[in-house]
């Protein structure tokens, strides 16, 4: 309704962030370097935090877009920490298909 109305060239809202609408202000261009840095030193586990609707996930999405990021790396994100999660731990190990003594991926 909102695109064709308006003309827009896609939708406008989504219930996704869509990286495309990521606005740089200086501390998301000082975190999207911080990000890839430690991508490309390989500090293999990154953090992001930061306020409900700050845009971690945009940037994140963002970040995941670069062709080099593509090729290069396994990524896994983790979009909830709830107590009721479960054991984090096992979950990473069963995304990446990962065994350990007591653990069998194929479980």
């Amino acid at each position: 309704m909102y695109q064709q109305y308006y003309h827009l060239s896609c939708k406008p809202f989504s219930l996704v962030p869509n990286p495309d609408f990521l606005y740089k202000s200086k501390q998301h261009a000082i975190a999207l370097s911080l990000l890839e840095f430690s991508l490309y030193d390989e500090a293999g586990i990154l953090l992001i935090t930061g306020e409900i609707g700050s845009g971690k996930t945009t940037l994140v999405r963002k970040l995941l877009e670069l062709e080099d990021v593509q090729e290069n790396l396994t990524v896994g994100i983790i979009t909830n920490t709830h107590q009721s999660f479960g054991d984090l731990l096992s979950w990473i190990l069963r995304a990446y298909e990962l065994e350990t003594k007591g653990n069998k991926a194929a479980d």
